[in-house]
């Protein structure tokens, strides 16, 4: 087993893609603790290495759980939505591991980890998807957050939304105003295909309506 377990860490060096690819699901079929393993291999693994052992991993039957949760803390931002797509899948994303992964630095792995907090449906992550609503950079993000605090928002959210209506994107505004139609049942107008000047209409209506209401 000894020398099976050498060859299968040398072919992991090979610089053929295939070769690689095949020790990697070799060392799932005959370690004995192949998530160990794995993890010794991608202390020092070079990054095509560590990319085709995830992508094994991935697929391969087995809870490998340990190490795609080390995988959240990789530098390449394709390999950190990869390991919470595979703790969402295997059961083991908790919800305040996402409400920290909301906090990367690559915009598509704080929308992923959105989506998987909606599908939990669980409102202990509201608080800071909140605030993405109005304060993430991406307006991908901002735009999201408002569609999750659509489904889980009530009134006394309003006060947080409101900001959203002067976005500089004009999807996220739009967004906006759905969301405070859903979470209030108040209807000022349709924002989606209204022109320029209509949905600023919409928007003075709104802020108008939160004046009148937010000390009531």
């Amino acid at each position: 087993m000894k020398l099976s377990i050498d060859q299968i860490l040398e072919d992991l060096k090979d610089s053929d893609p295939e070769i690689k690819r095949m020790a990697a699901k070799a060392l799932v079929q005959h370690a004995s603790r192949p998530d160990e393993l794995a993890l010794s291999v991608l202390e020092q693994a070079d990054r095509s290495t560590a990319m085709v052992i995830y992508d094994v991993l991935f697929d391969a039957p087995g809870d490998y759980s340990m190490v795609f949760r080390q995988g959240t803390a990789d530098p390449d931002p394709d390999v950190r939505c990869k390991a919470i797509r595979y703790l969402f899948r295997n059961k083991a994303f908790k919800i305040t591991d996402g409400v920290q992964w909301l906090k990367d630095e690559d915009p598509y792995v704080r929308r992923r980890v959105i989506s998987y907090l909606s599908w939990i449906n669980d409102r202990a992550s509201l608080p800071p998807i909140l605030a993405l609503a109005t304060q993430d950079q991406d307006p991908r993000v901002r735009k999201d957050a408002l569609r999750l605090i659509a489904v889980w928002g009530r009134r006394e959210h309003v006060g947080a939304i409101m900001p959203a209506l002067e976005d500089e994107d004009l999807e996220v505004r739009v967004q906006a105003i759905q969301t405070l139609k859903r979470i209030t049942g108040e209807d000022f107008g349709e924002p989606s295909g209204a022109t320029e000047d209509e949905l600023e209409w919409i928007v003075a209506r709104w802020q108008g309506w939160w004046e009148i209401t937010k000390d009531k």
